[in-house]
């Protein structure tokens, strides 16, 4: 999972200081990592398809709200009207991902489950697939 730049795990600082153009390595245990995926496996990745930008608040309040109150349902901002979904029940997550496409102030939100290689990138949401 990619990370926002100014996003570290809680007790880390900024790996890339102003004050030095040194970097600063930072390692993770293999139980961290695991348990990074694990969680990210629970997921949903999306483009809000729209002209202005919104916040994860926004949709983290909304979508709670669409999607039927999902247990431990967390959104985190990837930038650019890209986001990711976490869900802690799978049958969450398959109900919501079945359900696209959703849309969300009149703008398709369009969705795809994460996997553990995947680059966030346009390209990654050019199709949308819609019922006629």
């Amino acid at each position: 999972m990619a990370a926002p730049a100014a996003s570290f795990p809680s007790g880390l600082s900024n790996p890339i200081s102003a004050e030095s153009e040194e970097e600063t390595v930072v390692k993770f245990d293999n139980e961290d990592i695991q348990e990074g995926v694990e969680k990210c496996s629970k997921s949903l990745v999306g483009k809000l398809l729209a002209d202005r930008g919104f916040s994860s608040g926004t949709l983290e309040a909304a979508l709670t709200a669409i999607w039927r109150q999902p247990d431990g349902f967390k959104v985190l901002n990837h930038e650019d009207n890209v986001f990711q979904f976490f869900f802690d029940k799978e049958i969450d997550l398959i109900r919501v991902e079945k359900g696209a496409p959703w849309l969300f102030k009149n703008y398709i939100l369009n969705l795809r489950r994460w996997e553990e290689d995947m680059q966030i990138k346009e390209e990654e949401f050019v199709y949308v697939p819609i019922w006629v």
